[in-house]
């Protein structure tokens, strides 16, 4: 029972990290749009910024959950 919580708390954290990342991203690059940057990035670009932004979440969350 406790390895099943175990991965259900984790589960969770990613997820979390994975909204976070989103509307990191997206609030990045709309505030950059606002004031006045124009940006042509493709889909892939996309997926790869905010894959490592959830990863950089991730352990984020992961650092403060071990203190």
């Amino acid at each position: 029972m406790k390895k099943k919580k175990e991965y259900i708390q984790f589960i969770i954290r990613i997820f979390v990290s994975l909204f976070i990342a989103t509307l990191g991203l997206y609030s990045l690059i709309y505030s950059a749009k606002y004031l006045g940057a124009i940006y042509n990035i493709t889909d892939g670009e996309y997926f790869i910024t905010w894959a490592l932004l959830s990863i950089l979440v991730l352990l984020a969350i992961n650092h403060s959950f071990k203190k």
